[in-house]
């Protein structure tokens, strides 16, 4: 609807003097000689004086509300920016009080008067009124409006409030940005983003964490994460893999020393957690932690201290413990291999990383970087065809995000030529190596060609190390009847033990 067609159709139902009673603030007209033409229900209210009372009377008339009201020149010649000066208007502030009404004022001097006026309530109002000229130059109104400064200040607040806070949201965005860009921790998936707020809010306690997920999925990249994020940045970072250390070697590797302690203990050695003091030192796979000596680390997390190997006083350390497994703790605890005590102590925050395959959106992001790494790394310059990048995302990953990597730096030694392809990618899948530079030459496959082989090489495979279709098809992530079916469709023969809940696969 156009202006004029909106004019048209409104004119029954409103006026000039119906919108002026929805508005908020006082306003009233009056004539170049201060008879009161017009006043609004707000200005009723704000100054308690019925319309009978004030139209068609001159404003210097109403001797009770002036009496009792004192105006303050607040503008000399400049026309206030009430965004910008509003917190400047205070009666501090103020000139020579002002007898006559700002509406009068306006007339004797031609122009826009504002000030500030106590009213009798005790409130503060800023008065603007402005002259309206006809085709001569003659005033034939003078139009107020009044704002309540209260208000005004109030809704000033509130801005710089919401300013304040935008301010520190947008402090806060750029914080995350520069952490982002300093962090290992790729992925923008919906689990990496839950997983990097979660470490946003861990990381600045001191609370013992306990990272759980598969081999390669990056475990000790979130444990340097939280380290890097926590007040401990700046103090040592150490890192003991369980499982590496000969059983009879890793009592001293953790807690150190006395010389003399054992045949060969020539002098005081310091253990890992009086090293790491300060700081915060990681046990990846605590699963394979004996279990004699489960005791001794509980003591570390309890008491803060530790005893050396052929030592008679504890040692009071400050360390931050983050441990990792890719074990089923609790299950080992049912064995009677793992402490329920320790257990506890550790997995005072838990943390689950999802495997790569239940998070294929990072996939390409993931095998980006990597190639970027490598790229500086060999000095080369190759990179994905598009085709090639799907095919990854396509691959189940049981090797998780370390599987990648190795893939992809392996693409980048043995491809002969800048560009990566399908079936570059499809032999370093298969381990057929040698025939890479020979495929150079050869045509790009299509999409549907290249996931097809594959699917057929994992469906192979899955079935060869699985021996059953139901077995095969749960580790695959689909389901038995799939399963069939694309086996049957690439012609995968391969003889399977039957299965009493799904059908054999020949």
């Amino acid at each position: 609807m156009i202006e004029d067609d909106f004019l048209k159709w409104a004119a029954p139902y409103i006026n000039a003097l119906n919108i002026a009673n929805m508005l908020k603030n006082p306003i009233h007209f009056i004539t170049p000689d201060g008879i009161i033409q017009y006043v609004n229900q707000a200005w009723v209210e704000k100054y308690k004086v019925s319309r009978e009372n004030a139209v068609n009377h001159p404003i210097t008339s109403l001797d009770d509300l002036m009496r009792t009201m004192e105006f303050y020149i607040s503008f000399d010649k400049v026309n206030p920016d009430l965004t910008e000066n509003i917190a400047d208007l205070s009666f501090s502030y103020m000139k020579t009080p002002l007898r006559t009404p700002a509406c009068i004022q306006a007339v004797q001097e031609r122009r826009e008067i504002s000030v500030v006026s106590k009213m009798p309530d005790g409130s503060q109002v800023l008065v603007r009124s402005t002259p309206i000229f006809d085709e001569k130059g003659e005033i034939v109104l003078v139009f107020t409006q009044v704002q309540d400064l209260s208000l005004i200040a109030g809704w000033r607040d509130r801005l710089d409030l919401e300013i304040t806070a935008n301010l520190r949201m947008q402090e806060e965005l750029q914080l995350l940005r520069e952490n982002q860009a300093k962090s290992k921790l790729l992925g923008n998936s919906r689990p990496m983003m839950e997983l990097r707020n979660l470490i946003a809010m861990i990381s600045k306690s001191d609370a013992s964490v306990l990272i759980s997920g598969e081999s390669g999925v990056g475990k000790e990249v979130v444990a340097k994460e939280i380290y890097r994020q926590s007040l401990r940045s700046k103090a040592p970072f150490l890192t003991l893999n369980c499982a590496t250390i000969p059983e009879n070697l890793i009592e001293s590797e953790l807690f150190g020393y006395e010389k003399g302690a054992f045949t060969g203990a020539y002098k005081t050695k310091l253990g890992l957690f009086e090293v790491a003091d300060g700081g915060t030192i990681m046990l990846d796979e605590i699963g394979e932690l004996p279990i004699h000596l489960q005791p001794k680390l509980l003591r570390v997390l309890q008491e803060q201290e530790i005893l050396r190997v052929g030592g008679a006083k504890n040692i009071p350390i400050n360390v931050r413990v983050i441990a990792a497994t890719n074990r089923d703790l609790p299950e080992q605890i049912r064995a009677g291999k793992f402490r329920s005590d320790l257990y506890y102590r550790l997995n005072v925050v838990p943390i689950q990383i999802p495997p790569l395959r239940d998070r294929r959106e990072d996939i390409a992001l993931l095998a980006s970087r990597f190639l970027e790494t490598f790229n500086q790394k060999y000095h080369t310059s190759k990179f994905f065809l598009s085709q090639s990048m799907m095919l990854l995302e396509q691959h189940n990953w049981p090797g998780n995000v370390r599987e990648l990597e190795n893939v992809v730096e392996r693409l980048v030694i043995v491809c002969s030529k800048d560009a990566i392809t399908p079936q570059q990618v499809l032999m370093v899948f298969s381990g057929r190596l040698n025939t890479l530079s020979e495929s150079d030459t050869t045509p790009v496959l299509s999409l549907k060609e290249a996931v097809e082989q594959l699917e057929k090489r994992m469906i192979s495979e899955a079935l060869s190390n699985y021996k059953s279709t139901y077995k095969a098809a749960r580790a695959l992530g689909m389901s038995q009847s799939t399963l069939a079916r694309k086996a049957r469709e690439l012609k995968i023969h391969r003889e399977v033990t039957p299965c009493s809940n799904g059908p054999k696969t020949t």
